[in-house]
């Protein structure tokens, strides 16, 4: 079996925009910018992932294709349950373009508001 047999799991990317409410406010309106297959894991805890340059919070962990490297950290991330994860961070582990590993993290407002 490969790894991409385990590409069961549906997902949604959303990109966000905002637009003005009837008060003058802003809100921000999701749209859908893709859907693609891959597996999703929870991340034990709620680790830190420490690099040189960067620290991402995650609590979730997306794997699938490297076709789907489209995924920006500006995007956010439904199941097929419909829970929303915020991108964390995008990896190409080791750069070899054989899978990407999406850190997301689960975000109690965002799934109270849908």
């Amino acid at each position: 079996m490969s790894i991409q047999d385990y590409y069961t799991e549906s997902f949604t990317v959303e990109v966000g925009s905002s637009a003005v409410s009837g008060i003058g406010s802003w809100n921000p309106v999701w749209s859908t910018a893709g859907t693609f297959k891959g597996w999703i894991d929870y991340v034990t805890g709620r680790d830190a992932l420490v690099s040189a340059q960067y620290i991402d919070v995650a609590t979730h962990v997306i794997g699938c294709s490297s076709t789907n490297s489209w995924v920006l950290n500006s995007h956010r991330i439904k199941d097929s349950d419909g829970s929303i994860y915020r991108v964390s961070h995008v990896d190409n582990p080791v750069r070899r373009s054989h899978h990407l590993e999406i850190l997301i993290e689960y975000n109690k407002s965002d799934n109270l508001s849908t």
